[in-house]
This record gives structure tokens, C-alpha cells and sequence, in this order.
């Protein structure tokens, strides 16, 4: 694993990326606004299946999971280009298995969510328990991969 590690931060992209001026700077600006988003809207939807805001119309929120998805794969795929750029470190680090962790069990309880927006009446206050669970849980899910996504720069 680890010759895998270090062919990969060795690699002539890594190296661009990281001796380029602006090949790490316009990726992590896209990861960052990428989780902006994904992380922004999926509140505003947690919020509204627990029925806090209950305002927001639920038609209103469905179109709103195709710009979280897509949102995603722009952070996957940025993700993936910073971890090239620094694997060994990356790798060893509690906080990046931390928030990967947190980031993978967050997207697996949107689907519930997203499911129970397209299957939802409209007049709907608040969803069932289960769904409940799984937005209230997506919220500190999300708060935990920021706090631990942060924490990788310092430890």
C-alpha cells in the first residue's frame, strides 16, 4: 500500500498540481464550493423532513437533490485529486478516515431522505421517524466531516 501511496504523490500530476500556481488552488476552490453546496442545501432539506422549516414547500426541495448529486461528484473527483497530491499523509490521518467515514455515511442517509421527497405528499409537516433519523443524523454527519476535513491541516 504504501509503494501505491507514494507512486501516487510522486506522480507528474501531483507534482504539477502542487508546484503549479494554480493547479491547487482552483482544485480546492471547486472541492470547497462543491461541498458548499452539497452540505448547504442538504441542511435546508434535512431541516424541512424534520419539520423545521416547514415554509419550504416540499416540490420545492426535490429538484434540489440533482444539484446535491452533482455537487458530489465535482467533490468526489476533487477529492481524489488533493488526496493524490500529499496519499501518505493522507492516508495515515485519523481525521481524513474521520471525515471520509462521516462524508460516506452522510451520502447513504440522503438517499432515504431524497426518497421520501419524491414519495411525499405535499402538505406534508414532517416525515416519518426512520426518515427523520436519517436527516438528523446527516446534519451532525456533515458537521463532523467539516470539523475533521479542517482539523487535516493542522494535524
Amino acid at each position: 500500500m504504501q509503494a501505491l501511496l507514494q507512486s501516487l504523490q510522486e506522480s507528474q500530476f501531483a507534482t504539477w498540481m502542487l508546484e503549479s500556481s494554480y493547479g491547487y488552488p482552483v482544485i480546492l476552490t471547486l472541492h470547497t464550493t462543491g461541498l458548499a453546496v452539497v452540505v448547504g442545501v442538504l441542511l435546508l432539506v434535512d431541516l424541512r423532513v424534520l419539520g423545521k422549516v416547514p415554509a419550504l414547500p416540499l416540490q420545492a426541495m426535490r429538484p434540489l437533490m440533482t444539484l446535491v448529486w452533482s455537487a458530489f461528484l465535482v467533490n468526489l473527483v476533487t477529492g481524489l485529486l488533493i488526496f493524490v497530491s500529499d496519499a501518505e499523509r493522507y492516508y495515515g490521518s485519523i481525521n481524513f478516515c474521520i471525515k471520509i467515514s462521516a462524508v460516506l455515511l452522510a451520502i447513504a442517509l440522503a438517499v432515504p431522505v431524497q426518497r421520501y421527497l419524491r414519495d411525499a405528499d405535499a402538505a406534508a409537516v414532517s416525515a416519518p421517524g426512520g426518515v427523520r433519523l436519517a436527516a438528523g443524523s446527516s446534519i451532525a454527519l456533515w458537521a463532523a466531516a467539516l470539523i475533521s476535513g479542517r482539523l487535516m491541516a493542522y494535524f
